[in-house]
């Protein structure tokens, strides 16, 4: 009769036992969840990606520059020899340089042909050359447009006369230069009063005479 007693308190003990070992297992996760690690986060570094160089067929190099045109060196060789040319006793040798007339179907800087001339003439005293500022008024008084493009012999020779200049410098550019200085125009000295073309120059006849004037110093060279 006294081992029942016995048994049934152990029997509460350990459930008394279990009770309190639940209980501290509970704690335990609400304090983990209310009281986290007090130690810092270690920061998170990035590692950048390795930069690959551009292999040689794709690196980029810088446009080339265009050349510029050397009108100078173009237009040198016409007006040394127009300035030799035969003139009429009774002319007052006042010359109009004429609007440029592009047959290339090119662009062509007129203003930089323009430009060039009136420099290249003024080294010499053959001429008297018309004032771009007077030659745009009398366009203007002649209903002529200042970048006319139908650009013609009568129609420069009428406003010449207009000016009282008996001369008229005729430029035609039948070939622009692209890269290099090789262009085909030609000149002609035209004389107001009769219509007369004095002399005509073209870019053949200056090459021409640049390959003789060569040939005849490699000639001197060997003898």
């Amino acid at each position: 009769m006294m081992i029942k007693p016995q048994n049934g308190f152990l029997a509460a003990s350990w459930a008394v036992i279990r009770c309190l070992v639940i209980s501290l297992l509970l704690l335990n996760l609400v304090a983990c969840q209310l009281f986290p690690s007090s130690q810092p986060a270690k920061p998170v570094v990035k590692v950048p990606n390795e930069v690959k160089p551009l292999p040689d067929d794709r690196l980029v190099s810088p446009p080339s520059l265009k050349k510029t045109t050397d009108w100078q060196a173009i237009l040198s060789p016409f007006v040394a020899q127009l300035v030799q040319s035969p003139l009429p006793d009774d002319g007052n040798k006042v010359l109009l340089i004429s609007d440029i007339q592009n047959r290339s179907g090119n662009y062509v800087a007129s203003n930089q042909i323009d430009t060039n001339l009136h420099a290249l003439f003024a080294k010499q005293n053959r001429f008297t050359i018309l004032d771009k500022m007077v030659i745009n008024q009398a366009k203007q008084a002649l209903g002529i447009s200042q970048d006319d493009k139908l650009v013609s012999r009568s129609k420069m020779i009428a406003l010449a006369k207009s000016l009282q200049a008996d001369y008229v410098l005729f430029i035609t550019i039948n070939k622009a230069p692209v890269d290099d200085n090789t262009a085909d125009l030609s000149m002609e000295l035209i004389y107001t009063k009769s219509g007369e073309i004095i002399q005509r120059i073209t870019s053949a006849q200056i090459a021409s005479q640049a390959n003789e004037a060569s040939s005849d110093t490699g000639s001197g060279v060997g003898e």
